[in-house]
């Protein structure tokens, strides 16, 4: 791209050209020694781990997992490593105008321990952090640290990361003036994510479900000590990663995707909503999508998060309304494995699904009631994969029974519409023609 063509792009964001300029590496080693020796601060680092993180950065060595504390994590085939150096001008100034137009909607929209915690760190400016110095200022106030990945990571991996205090991060930058994109950036998970670990009870929901992952996955491994056949042990698996799914819905929510109330507002605190300038005018304005109030500390509203399947291809068709950030503290890791025990069991909905018992806020413009992606089905009219998912996976379980011990309407705090006459029996006679092959599947982050 041209001088002329970017100093066009940064005069429609407001950002001055010549500020799109990293300082050099020198420089950068000099401010983090600066941090580094830094003690007042909740996390201080120890004077041996500051002397061998700054020597690392001092030698040219890529920033890969954060050395600060006595943990690590392995990210197998998925490590990556940040060379600040080779970024061009073109993805400074990508970040550059991503950040000018989050921060406008951002202080509209973003709940206020957002924006207090977004305050504590550098995180807007006009280049692309350095992770070295971000990593270090992300340990000092929070315990937490960076993990550099190099795409989406399977959902197993992503929360081993989370129960050790490491966040996967990508090194690569969206287009410039690319709103949003499917697949995670630096643009989502830091200026996205890294303000999120200053708000304790978020931060807390996101470790809970790092130690959520390893008590499925010891059971797991507890019982493949148990089995020798193949076919157990498949099973034994699927079912494991199956709970995972269910406990990532709740992740996706909420860390991801969650909106709280404040003073009468709803305001954003998703990651996935804030580090899109667009979703976050979306989803907190729009009619568009449908928005449900939540208690995640009863039963049956965590339930529903941990039931409903969603999409990452477009915004959101419902969000959900934590009633206070303080009850996000009950989404312990032994919740959220009942849970997600519980859902297993369950017909699931969509994410256009409005059911009984939903503290509706609005209703959205793709609304649907529960029973009509049954109908959408059988008349071949499904609108997206995820009725497509639901449906078939709720009517496979309704065809090979049911739980008889679960009581759906104690359990939804009120009746489900009823699956329309005939839908179950014509779609037990369509499956075993195998005319239906999608499945639900674990989502990755």
């Amino acid at each position: 791209m041209d001088e002329p063509q970017m100093l066009a792009i940064a005069a429609r964001h407001g950002i001055d050209l010549e500020s799109v300029q990293p300082q050099p590496s020198h420089l950068r080693v000099q401010e983090l020694e600066r941090c580094v020796s830094n003690q007042q601060v909740p996390f201080p680092i120890a004077a041996a781990k500051a002397a061998a993180y700054v020597a690392a950065a001092s030698s040219g060595t890529a920033f890969q997992v954060g050395t600060l504390s006595d943990e690590s994590v392995d990210l197998e085939d998925y490590r990556n490593s940040q060379v600040y150096d080779v970024y061009t001008r073109e993805e400074h100034l990508s970040w550059a105008c991503l950040i000018a137009e989050q921060q406008k909607t951002k202080h509209q929209f973003a709940c206020q321990e957002y924006l207090d915690g977004e305050s504590i760190f550098d995180i807007g400016g006009t280049v692309i952090p350095d992770f070295y110095l971000l990593n270090a200022r992300i340990y000092q106030q929070t315990g937490w640290q960076l993990a550099t990945v190099n795409m989406i990571i399977p959902a197993e991996l992503f929360f081993t990361c989370h129960s050790r205090r490491f966040f996967p991060v990508t090194t690569f930058m969206r287009a410039i003036e690319q709103d949003y994109l499917q697949e995670p950036d630096i643009g989502h998970d830091v200026a996205g994510h890294v303000a999120t670990f200053t708000i304790p009870v978020v931060a807390n929901v996101m470790r809970s479900h790092g130690v959520a992952r390893n008590l499925i996955y010891e059971e797991r491994d507890r019982r493949l000590g148990l089995v020798s056949a193949d076919s157990d042990r498949q099973a034994i698996r699927r079912k494991a990663d199956e709970l995972l799914l269910y406990a990532e819905r709740i992740y996706w929510f909420t860390v991801e995707f969650g909106l709280v109330m404040q003073q009468g507002q709803v305001r954003a605190f998703g990651a996935g909503i804030l580090s899109s300038p667009g979703e976050t005018v979306f989803s907190v304005n729009s009619p568009k999508p449908t928005r449900l109030l939540i208690d995640p500390s009863l039963d049956t509203d965590l339930l529903r998060l941990a039931t409903t399947d969603y999409l990452i291809s477009e915004y959101q068709k419902t969000y959900f309304v934590t009633e206070r950030f303080d009850l996000l503290a009950s989404i312990t890791p032994d919740r959220i494995v009942a849970t997600a025990r519980l859902a297993s069991k369950l017909p699931h909905f969509s994410w256009r699904d409005i059911a009984a018992g939903d503290r509706v806020l609005n209703v959205g413009e793709s609304a649907v009631s529960t029973n009509e992606k049954y109908l959408r089905l059988k008349c071949d009219e499904l609108c997206d994969a995820c009725l497509t998912r639901s449906a078939i996976r709720n009517l496979r379980l309704v065809v090979h029974g049911l739980d008889p011990e679960v009581d759906l309407q104690r359990v939804w705090r009120g009746p489900i519409a009823a699956i329309p006459e005939g839908v179950v029996e014509w779609f037990a006679q369509e499956d075993q023609q195998h005319k239906f092959t999608q499945e639900t599947r674990p989502l990755s982050y």
